[in-house]
């Protein structure tokens, strides 16, 4: 299988707080006292540039956990935690190879971050399972494992203690699929909603606390089709939204659940026309608003974001566009 590129793809075509539905989320650090911004952060330690990279918050620990990624010169494998003011490498005895375009989301069942799959450096679609507890990183050997895939997207389901993950590019049979996976923590299960999306890859989802589903945007098929449409999951079943306001359609976008807020915020990626994007959407359960473009990142897609719970605040890294990658922190609060 040849290696195509986000960006490249893009030219042709042109992750969450634990909580349950009964629950109300925890109070944040600081309520909101004015209107949300990006704003360029300087750490002293910076990951180098990447994009394709995952990022998530663990919530046992109390920071952001980065993985992996395609970088300048290839294929990276380094784990970097984010404290809210700098950047640190771990060191783990073990972890998952190099790769880019894998799965990752926060399991709050278990208090751990579960990574799935993505593309290695010998070009293979990946379905190996791994933890991460803080410190090292482990192999899972589930007895139901999903397919190969790359380009999936995957959220923790706090309403059902599981998380879900939604189709991706598969190596057998070669193509986007529309297929929906549960992780309890120890074993993946299929899905078989009587409703669910059309195939596709490069897609986000992010779970909605406020409303107790898992909310995912856009994406593009396997013929080059760039998405804009809107669905929720309850645990049992996809149901699309006809919001009357959207972002236009993209994919590999980057979204999270806002806590402070009470919204899922959605960020950047790439259109249908090959163009990168920089604006910035929040969705209270059933619309679309746009933010004010104040102090918001370059246009870049295939970026990672994470709403790191101890500060308040979005967290964004990196990404490209056709000149290349990013090293960039970036927070919006």
């Amino acid at each position: 299988m040849k290696h195509l590129s986000p960006s490249l793809a893009l030219l042709l075509v042109l992750t969450a707080p634990v909580a349950t539905k009964a629950q109300i989320p925890a109070p944040p650090d600081q309520a909101p006292t004015s209107t949300p911004q990006w704003t360029e952060v300087f750490p002293g330690t910076n990951p180098s540039a990447r994009a394709s990279h995952t990022m998530v918050y663990d919530a046992a620990a109390g920071k952001v956990v980065m993985f992996a990624g395609l970088g300048p010169n290839g294929y990276l494998s380094g784990t970097f935690l984010w404290n809210g003011h700098n950047w640190t490498q771990e060191q783990p005895k073990t972890h998952p190879s190099p790769r880019y375009w894998h799965s990752m989301a926060y399991d709050g069942g278990a208090k751990n971050v579960v990574l799935f799959g993505g593309f290695d450096t010998q070009f293979n679609v990946l379905n190996d399972t791994w933890v991460w507890n803080g410190s090292n990183w482990k192999q899972e050997h589930p007895k139901t494992v999903p397919g190969a895939r790359y380009s999936a997207a995957m959220a923790y389901d706090s309403s059902d203690n599981k998380v879900v993950m939604f189709s991706g590019f598969h190596q057998s049979p070669n193509g986007a699929g529309n297929d929906t996976w549960v992780w309890n923590g120890s074993n993946w299960t299929q899905e078989h909603p009587s409703h669910a999306p059309s195939a596709r890859y490069g897609h986000t989802m992010a779970y909605d606390t406020a409303k107790g589903d898992v909310v995912l945007f856009g994406g593009v098929t396997e013929t080059n089709q760039v998405l804009g449409d809107t669905w929720v999951w309850n645990g049992s079943n996809w149901t699309q939204k006809q919001p009357a306001h959207s972002p236009s359609a993209r994919s590999f976008h980057a979204m999270a659940y806002d806590s402070v807020r009470g919204k899922v915020v959605l960020f950047g990626g790439g259109d249908a026309f090959g163009n990168m994007l920089n604006d910035t959407w929040v969705w209270n359960g059933s619309d679309w608003t746009q933010e004010p473009n104040t102090g918001q990142p370059s246009p870049r897609n295939s970026h990672a974001i994470a709403y790191d719970s101890s500060h308040g605040e979005l967290v964004l890294f990196g990404g490209e566009n056709n000149q290349g990658y990013f090293s960039d922190t970036f927070v919006w609060k």
